[in-house]
């Protein structure tokens, strides 16, 4: 029983939660052989070929040993575990803004506001720097995606950042967040989205994979949609604002999807409509907390992953907020959510 070849890579070097592949190949391998490998001593396999996920980061001892009789053949490895947090977490500076340094994407759903007031390219960058301006996100699913000029820390028992919208008392548009951690420091939003779950997560009528197709009429029209729940209906265009509701300048020009959650605000109907407010969670929600902060204060602790686990993140360098309800506020038009800004909790405080 032998190696088969006497060279072989002797380092390997990833970062956590990636998983590190060793497949040694051996010559006159008995049926009768057993496997054992030990990192730092401890014993996390028995299998000939090794597939194991590092929980830490660090330097490691990785040791092989296959046994047939009395017979051993031993082969040693170092392995090194990076924290991609420790590689590319980027510190906050005197210099840092508290706000939105930079829109990635913006993608509405079609609203009364898209390609007109509130629903341009040129509204989603007028919302970098500041907390004055307004954009809409359309409705159910519409969502932009931003970032700031330095990592939003994880604070222990503390809000982490507030996102500024347009809600009042008996008006609100809840908008779903999710955030991401640049961990592989590329500086765009490819990673890995966690969806902040809020109050109304919980709630049975809520769909949590919910997927939405809108068809572009191509004119001032109501724009027709169908969900994966085998619901339709229309956007309905009003006589206040007479352009086409589908977002001409996004790449999908003759239908959109979107995917994500649906939650269910109480709309109470008749001679004045009005929206309540979930509990906690969302944005553009006239919470418990909304005048405190002049907008929804949100905690990093509230990630969960596809599975709906809670996620422990040290820190987040991208946000994606999108409309979380497909509804129709009679005269008001679709609910949409609006958006004036975010910032930096821990800047501000």
């Amino acid at each position: 029983m032998e190696f088969a070849n006497p060279e072989y890579q002797e380092e390997y070097e990833l970062m956590i939660g990636e998983t590190l592949a060793v497949e040694p190949e051996i010559l006159n391998l008995p049926e009768t052989a057993s496997f054992s490998w030990k990192l730092n001593g401890n014993e996390i396999s028995t299998d000939q070929n090794l597939d194991y996920v590092p929980e830490g980061s660090g330097t490691f001892n990785l040791q092989f040993k296959a046994v047939a009789g009395n017979d051993s053949i031993l082969r040693s490895y170092q392995v090194i575990v990076n924290d991609p947090y420790d590689l590319y977490f980027r510190p906050k500076t005197e210099s840092s803004s508290a706000f939105i340094s930079e829109i990635f994407e913006y993608k509405p759903a079609p609203g009364q506001y898209i390609n007109d007031t509130y629903g341009t390219l040129e509204d989603a960058e007028n919302i970098v720097g500041g907390k004055s301006n307004t954009l809409s996100l359309g409705a159910w699913g519409g969502y932009f995606i931003f970032t700031f000029d330095h990592t939003i820390e994880n604070r222990t028992d503390a809000k982490d950042f507030v996102v500024y919208g347009n809600a009042m008392s008996g008006l609100s548009e809840p908008g779903i967040v999710q955030v991401s951690f640049d961990e592989n420091g590329n500086g765009v939003p490819d990673d890995t989205w966690y969806e902040l779950s809020g109050s109304a997560h919980q709630l049975e009528e809520t769909i949590l994979n919910c997927e939405v197709t809108y068809t572009n009429p191509t004119e001032y029209a109501n724009v027709p949609w169908i969900d994966n729940q085998q619901n339709h209906d229309s956007i309905m265009v009003n006589a206040f604002h007479t352009q086409n509701y589908y977002p001409q300048f996004i790449d999908e020009e003759d239908e959109v999807t979107f995917i994500g959650t649906r939650v269910y605000p109480t709309i109470n109907s008749g001679g004045f409509v009005s929206i309540d407010a979930l509990e906690w969670g969302y944005v553009d929600n006239f919470d418990a907390d909304y005048n405190s902060y002049g907008g929804n204060a949100m905690e990093i602790d509230w990630a969960v992953d596809e599975a709906r686990n809670p996620v422990d993140l040290r820190g987040i360098d991208f946000v994606k907020v999108y409309t979380g309800d497909q509804g129709n506020a009679g005269w008001l038009g679709e609910i949409s959510t609006e958006i004036k800004g975010a910032s930096d909790l821990s800047i501000l405080e």
